[in-house]
């Protein structure tokens, strides 16, 4: 016979079948190089009996308790275990964890870029002609927002896809927490810088929050959904392409029409704002019962 390299691990702990182990014991009698690897394979074997026989033995409640645990309880659908371990007392003691959670959860890098861009696009604000402070502000927030849910909150981004798979907070609720990590944070520095910019430039506008709340809400929306039900490239994309638009409203690159139909897209108003909800709430709502080929691999579903 060739030899059963295959074979030695499970001879040496006498779990080969004798109608194969006999043919090995002879092929091993024969076949130095076999015999010194079955010597290394029974050492192997009597340090994790020594191991074995240091551990003291497990209460007898502990298989029991394990299985408990184990079985989804009468009446309740088979599935994966989750872990029961409360999170906290209270509903709101339980969602100020998952939310503080999901912040050494959230991609690293969303955090200095979003930083970065905001801080140049409020110092340019800063330097413009008196007047113009909101109209930077519309541009910088909004494209902040779109990438920094699309990093934090799309397919494929997470690194601890099997952790969140496993736990007991469902998708939605982690979901719903980086999204609102990710945009409470840039709207309080939008809202900070908004109101630098009111206190030490007595020209700015007095709407400088209206300027890029409304656009900032729909960019994210539309990057949350494309990257959370496709891919964040997608996502980013379309933000990137409507960002675009608006930048170039106004001049000869575009047509008039074109024009028309991008500028109410950057004025804040309910039913914008309603739209951007919706939007959010709905792809939040289709998440679970989509298949996992649109790219919902990284949450687990």
């Amino acid at each position: 016979m060739t030899h059963p390299s295959d074979l030695l691990s499970a001879f040496a702990a006498g779990t080969l079948p004798a109608e194969r182990a006999d043919p090995v014991a002879r092929h091993v009698a024969d076949c130095p190089g076999c015999a010194a690897e079955l010597i290394a394979w029974r050492r192997v074997a009597g340090a994790v009996g020594d191991r074995v026989a240091a551990v003291g033995v497990p209460s007898p409640g502990l298989l029991d308790a394990v299985l408990a645990r184990l079985v989804p309880a009468r009446g309740a659908a088979p599935g994966v275990p989750r872990y029961a371990a409360p999170l906290g007392g209270a509903a709101g003691r339980r969602a100020v964890r998952i939310l503080a959670a999901q912040r050494r959860l959230v991609d690293r890098r969303v955090w200095p870029v979003a930083a970065v861009v905001l801080a140049a696009g409020t110092a340019v604000a800063g330097w413009a002609p008196p007047g113009s402070s909101e109209q930077v502000l519309a541009i910088v927030v909004p494209l902040v927002a779109a990438l920094g849910v699309a990093g934090a909150c799309g397919s494929g981004t997470d690194p601890a896809g099997e952790l969140v798979a496993a736990s007991r907070t469902g998708v939605r609720a982690v979901l719903l927490a980086r999204l609102t990590l990710v945009l409470g944070a840039i709207f309080g520095a939008a809202s900070v810088a908004s109101l630098g910019l009111a206190w030490f430039d007595a020209g700015a506008p007095p709407g400088l929050f209206a300027a890029w709340l409304g656009p900032m809400a729909l960019l994210s929306a539309v990057s949350f959904a494309l990257s959370v039900l496709w891919r964040p490239a997608v996502g980013i994309g379309v933000a990137m392409c409507l960002w675009v638009l608006r930048l170039l409203a106004g001049s000869d690159a575009l047509d008039g029409t074109v024009d028309r139909l991008v500028e109410p897209l950057w004025r804040t108003s309910g039913p914008l704002l309603l739209v951007a909800a919706l939007l959010m709430a709905g792809t939040l709502a289709l998440l679970p019962h989509l298949p996992a080929s649109l790219g919902r691999r990284a949450y687990g579903r």
